[in-house]
């Protein structure tokens, strides 16, 4: 494969959130550390996205809590169902994950940090080869070829050196901690917020997601829902919560060492320069949801929003 797969112990720190709740900018201040390595590109997207890895391993619509009836071997007809059943969704979710991995993750037409995609970091007869492995390995072990395949992903990207901290972006990495976590005992989790009106008013903006203030706040509400219910089994060592609004304007300095002494780094210069230059107070477009959201409808909504999410605390 070119490089070898064996490589030094690097841990993966997984950022994200709702999306648009400042993943990316969490990336770019991280890459900028001589012991991180933010992934080329900084959204994989493969692990956490429908019809990913994680839903190769684990199954689409299996819940967090509930477990499978046993069926006993000697009720032959059963469990010989079972696993028939089991094995033609493991095809149908892999060939889903393929063609997802080629036809969409692959080459994305967007400017950075999502464009090009894959192609920007790791050379395709590479992928092509983990690809391979991980049909093969997954008929021995799942959770096993999933970890192998991502360990051998992470150490294959171009720009892969001595780092002791591998970051990666994906929005959904938060909502899917529980299972990120059995790949990756040792994982980070970064989870970042944001005012959940300011996240609405920029995803309006976009071409993908919600296309009304109102359509906006179901949609954050099971973003923020799900991520809640994922964390709360990730032990409190492994994870910290960042608000933007902290980051960048109300606690900067305060959240900024909080990040450090998370991750058990020191300052560094580069690191401290991007936060001081690009992380700034306007850059953080705080408050814009009151100029282009705030109707009467809106602000109702949101208002029964806020106390579903108290009672989650």
């Amino acid at each position: 494969m070119g490089k070898s797969p064996i490589f030094h112990k690097v841990t993966p720190v997984f950022v994200g959130g709702t999306g648009r709740s400042g993943t990316t900018v969490m990336g770019d201040l991280l890459g900028k550390h001589p012991d991180v390595r933010t992934s080329t590109p900084i959204e994989i997207k493969f692990l956490s996205n429908r019809s990913g890895l994680l839903d190769v391993v684990f199954g689409r619509d299996e819940s967090p809590n509930k477990k499978k009836e046993t069926v006993s071997i000697f009720h032959y007809r059963t469990y010989r169902k079972r696993k028939l059943r089991e094995k033609e969704k493991l095809a149908n979710i892999l060939a889903e994950f393929e063609d997802q991995v080629w036809n969409k993750w692959w080459d994305i037409d967007a400017p950075p940090p999502h464009g090009r995609g894959l192609i920007s970091g790791i050379s395709r007869s590479n992928l092509e080869k983990l690809m391979t492995s991980l049909r093969r390995d997954l008929k021995i072990n799942r959770i096993w070829a999933a970890r192998r395949f991502m360990k051998r992903f992470i150490a294959l990207q171009d720009e892969a050196g001595s780092e002791k901290y591998w970051v990666e972006t994906t929005p959904l990495n938060i909502a899917q901690a529980r299972r990120i976590r059995k790949l990756f005992p040792h994982a980070l989790f970064i989870n970042m917020v944001r005012d959940p009106r300011d996240v609405i008013a920029s995803l309006l903006t976009k071409n993908w997601g919600p296309t009304t203030p109102l359509e906006g706040l179901e949609w954050i509400e099971k973003r923020l829902i799900d991520g809640h219910n994922a964390l709360r089994v990730i032990p409190a060592k492994q994870q910290i919560t960042i608000a933007l609004e902290d980051l960048a304007i109300h606690n900067r300095e305060k959240s900024y060492q909080a990040i450090l002494t998370f991750l058990g780094l020191r300052d560094d210069s580069k690191m401290r320069h991007f936060f001081e230059s690009e992380l700034t107070p306007q850059a953080a477009t705080s408050g814009r949801w009151k100029t282009e959201i705030a109707t009467p409808e809106f602000l109702a909504g949101y208002a029964e929003l806020e106390k579903k999410l108290q009672q989650l605390h």
